[in-house]
């Protein structure tokens, strides 16, 4: 009979420290350190408001930080090219500028040979606007998703005044409002030679130039990104 009370007593107490465990455990659940979703007061921003603030910071840095000297030439190597290619920016800038330019293209240029994957945005599989998008997400620049709203993402520019960095539009219709392929310049060597890197529906990521026939056909407009 003293057996059964004390085992009795036993399940008691273990079941009243289980019951306060859990009481402990539920009271710290959905509890944390830091929040991880926005503030409640917080204003929403679109992507292109985000994209807007980023150019914003930007500029401030290169104010901080602008020689005043203009840039003549950027010198880029190539994926598999040994000897840097010359790239050229025409008007004022300064180094950081240069920087993402740079960058931009370099990361680009790191895709070639990528298969063309409609919609893709990896080495897997990449389509024409998800190479751009990538490319100028390394310095922090949000283009939009598709190729025509691209197109409308910077002032247009005729191409005698085209340069590196600049984003070059194509239809299939030669309509400007039926955008159906993008590249991004990455060389000018002259009116006659202006490369630019884009993702091909049959051989993928590569560079080819803007006034071979098939391109020089089919191109429509070309817009300085808003960088």
């Amino acid at each position: 009979m003293r057996r059964h009370k004390t085992a009795l007593k036993n399940v008691k107490t273990t079941s009243s420290l289980f019951l306060l465990s859990l009481a402990i455990f539920l009271g710290s659940c959905g509890k944390s350190t830091h929040s991880t979703f926005s503030k409640p007061n917080e204003k929403y921003r679109s992507a292109r408001e985000i994209a807007e603030l980023k150019k914003r910071e930007r500029m401030e840095r290169r104010r901080s930080g602008s020689s005043g000297k203009p840039l003549k030439e950027i010198r880029i190597s190539s994926r598999g090219n040994k000897s840097p290619r010359s790239i050229h920016i025409s008007g004022s800038g300064n180094r950081a500028f240069r920087r993402d330019i740079e960058t931009v293209i370099s990361t680009a240029r790191s895709y070639t040979g990528t298969p063309y994957q409609l919609g893709g945005t990896s080495r897997i599989g990449m389509d024409c606007s998800g190479l751009l998008c990538t490319s100028f997400q390394a310095i922090d620049v949000m283009l939009p998703r598709t190729s025509s709203e691209q197109s409308l993402f910077g002032p247009p520019i005729s191409t005698q005044e085209l340069q590196a960095g600049d984003l070059v539009f194509f239809s299939s219709s030669k309509s400007e409002y039926n955008i159906t392929h993008v590249g991004m310049v990455t060389e000018v060597k002259n009116q006659g030679e202006v490369w630019f890197i884009h993702a091909s529906t049959s051989l993928g990521v590569k560079e080819d130039n803007l006034y071979s026939p098939y391109y020089h056909k089919i191109f429509v407009k070309a817009v300085r990104p808003a960088i």
